[in-house]
Parts: structure tokens; C-alpha cells; sequence
């Protein structure tokens, strides 16, 4: 019976990881786009909050080399990556702080951008494991509870749906261990366009930053 049982589970898991061909496709399609340039509205659910936090923020970014990413309006905050350290800037407040990009606290934000070894459809496959997938109207959706023991302490699952015709991940959901939701919509991009490269960089004086 034991046996029975691991034989469906590698079973169903096959099932889902062949369903998920679309969403390896359209990942590798999108690590090949020179550029991205998009308008992302980001929906938070607290579960001691009655109403839901919405904000509008703006993406730059080179897939798997350089991103700037800006939420609010006007800016609260700005997190910078462009090879090196993850840059974190309170808008506000004026403070910073240099982070690795190994950081637990940037690595949701690193996976939702395709940014990092583990973003590739075959790496998070070692990470998480596919749930349930869909697929309709020019959208293909896939759930994921994380194996890893120290992801399961952040996050309970992740959703990404796919526009199969633009090859890029349009809405990208977090629901952590203490209940919290994060709903990213992206919506259409700009493709390959150029970008400034002053756009990755950061004046360093203008901010005070941790130790």
C-alpha cells in the first residue's frame, strides 16, 4: 500500500510537471527579452486589516542582470539590483540598506522578476512543487507550496499566471505563514525597448545608510 502510494504521488507530480510545459516556455521566452518596462498595481491582504492595500509602482528591468523596481506614487520605496548587492531605499525616510541577493527579504521579489538561479522553471521545481494548473483564454495559471523547510516559514503558496502570447508573468501571488496575501499585477509591458543605464544607479549620498 505504501508502495501504491509513492507510485501515485510521482505519478501525479509527473503529470503536473509535464502540464506545466507552457510555463517553462514562457519563462524561457521571457529570460531572452532584452527588456521590460512595466506598470504593476500590488494588493495586500492582512488579515488584521479590514481593507485591502493597493498600490501602484513601475518595473525596470534586464532580465537576469539589472532591476529597479518603484512602488507608490509618489515613490516610498525603491529596491535597485544591478549585479551586485540588492539596494533597499525608504523614499521617505531617506535611509538604505545594502542587502545580498540571497537576502531572505528580496527573494519573493527576486523570484517574481526571474532574477536568480532558483527562478528558472527548473530550479523552482526544487524548490516548490506545482499544486494545481490551468490553462484559458491566452493564460496559463500554476500553484506552488514550497518543499524547502526554511521557505515553508515564509511562505505558505505562490500562484503565477502566464501571458502565453507576451511569453511574461503578469500576475504573481504570495500567501505567507501568518496569513498575510500579496496579489502583483503587472500589466502590458513594453518589450525591448531601450533603457537608460543610469536607470540601475543610485545616489549614494542622497541616502543614509544601515551598517
Amino acid at each position: 500500500m505504501v508502495r501504491f502510494s509513492i507510485i501515485l504521488l510521482c505519478f501525479s507530480l509527473r503529470i503536473f510537471a509535464d502540464e506545466a510545459a507552457p510555463l517553462r516556455e514562457a519563462l524561457k521566452k521571457q529570460a531572452a527579452h532584452k527588456s521590460v518596462v512595466a506598470t504593476f498595481r500590488q494588493t495586500k491582504r492582512v488579515p488584521a486589516l479590514t481593507d485591502d492595500i493597493k498600490t501602484m509602482g513601475k518595473l525596470w528591468l534586464i532580465p537576469g542582470k539589472a532591476f529597479r523596481w518603484e512602488i507608490g506614487k509618489p515613490v516610498r520605496q525603491t529596491i535597485v539590483y544591478n549585479g551586485g548587492q540588492v539596494l533597499m531605499i525608504d523614499e521617505l525616510k531617506k535611509t538604505g540598506e545594502r542587502l545580498s541577493p540571497d537576502d531572505r527579504s528580496v527573494k519573493p521579489l527576486f523570484l517574481t522578476l526571474g532574477m536568480g538561479k532558483e527562478a528558472s522553471f527548473d530550479e523552482m521545481l526544487k524548490v516548490f512543487t506545482i499544486t494545481s494548473t490551468n490553462e484559458a483564454k491566452g493564460r496559463y495559471n500554476a500553484t506552488f507550496s514550497p518543499k524547502q523547510r526554511s521557505v515553508k516559514k515564509l511562505i505558505k503558496s505562490l500562484l503565477m499566471q502566464v501571458n502565453l502570447e507576451a511569453s511574461f508573468v503578469e500576475r504573481i501571488g504570495w500567501t505567507q505563514r501568518d496569513g498575510t496575501e500579496t496579489m502583483t499585477e503587472f500589466f502590458t509591458p513594453q518589450l525591448n525597448i531601450a533603457i537608460p543605464t543610469g536607470i540601475f544607479n543610485v545616489n549614494d549620498s542622497a541616502y543614509r545608510w544601515k551598517k
